[in-house]
């Protein structure tokens, strides 16, 4: 346990100032309607919290699990992600904080959790070949 917890407490802390801000309660924040909104500033927040969670999570990954093929972070790494990226809208979606859940946030939200692993990936090449 200790071992995991000195893996992953960047990815813990960074997940748990996704859940605080993402479950603020508040009407000032903006809302999406329209397709094209989705190439928002709001979006672009989602997009670098979730590439951050993304990232650290692959780090916390390979560290815990060396031997483990890339593919193998990658899904885990999704996988987790994507949970919390629908659990954070449907908790915007069903609390009373004045917050609306959002399809598009999700899809922003997903993207950033490829680009955090690709910025990963690369980093991991790129140490690799040192």
């Amino acid at each position: 346990m200790q071992r995991f917890i000195r893996n992953f407490w960047p990815a813990i802390i960074w997940l748990g100032g996704i859940f605080l801000l993402t479950l603020l309660p508040g009407n000032y924040f903006p809302t999406v309607s329209r397709f094209w909104s989705l190439f928002s500033p709001d979006k672009l927040v989602h997009l670098a919290l979730f590439a951050g969670l993304g990232f650290l999570m692959a780090i916390g990954l390979k560290r815990q699990y060396p031997v483990w093929p890339m593919r193998y972070i990658f899904v885990c790494v999704l996988v987790i992600s994507i949970f919390m990226a629908v659990l954070t809208e449907v908790l915007q979606w069903i609390l009373p904080i004045k917050r609306d859940g959002n399809v598009y946030d999700a899809i922003a939200d997903i993207a950033g959790v490829f680009i955090g692993f690709a910025v990963f990936f690369i980093l991991k090449i790129k140490i690799a070949n040192k």
